[in-house]
């Protein structure tokens, strides 16, 4: 067998096919899209952001943050990064890798943020 890479095409229709899927469970279960918390990478999160606008998600990655003006967010080794707020929710996390669960949203003039509803280790 040989061993190739995947064609650049492949690379783009996997993330596409993996929250088309979501959307198909979530349709078939008869839940409404926001009755299901998705879980997923904050990989596919950032990558497949329109998919997710206004749904429960629940993700994980390292709390960072910048004092001027004092913001956080969640970021993976890959340097995704999804806004978090509010901040009381998820000051006391920063360096800390957490799971968070919040609905997602975006917009370009704000970016991509999760308002926080439940964080743990």
């Amino acid at each position: 067998m040989i061993n190739r890479p995947l064609p650049r095409a492949a690379a783009t229709i996997v993330p596409a096919l993996a929250a088309s899927l979501v959307a198909l469970i979530t349709t078939v279960s008869g839940c409404s899209r926001d009755e299901l918390v998705v879980g997923l990478e904050l990989e596919l999160l950032v990558a497949q952001q329109a998919n997710f606008e206004g749904r429960q998600v629940r993700t994980r990655g390292v709390v960072r943050t910048h004092p001027e003006p004092r913001h956080y967010w969640l970021e993976d080794a890959a340097l995704n990064r999804v806004g978090l707020a509010p901040a009381a929710a998820v000051s006391d996390y920063v360096g800390e890798e957490v799971e968070v669960v919040g609905r997602f949203s975006f917009a370009r003039d704000r970016g991509r943020r999760i308002d926080v509803e439940h964080v743990s280790r």
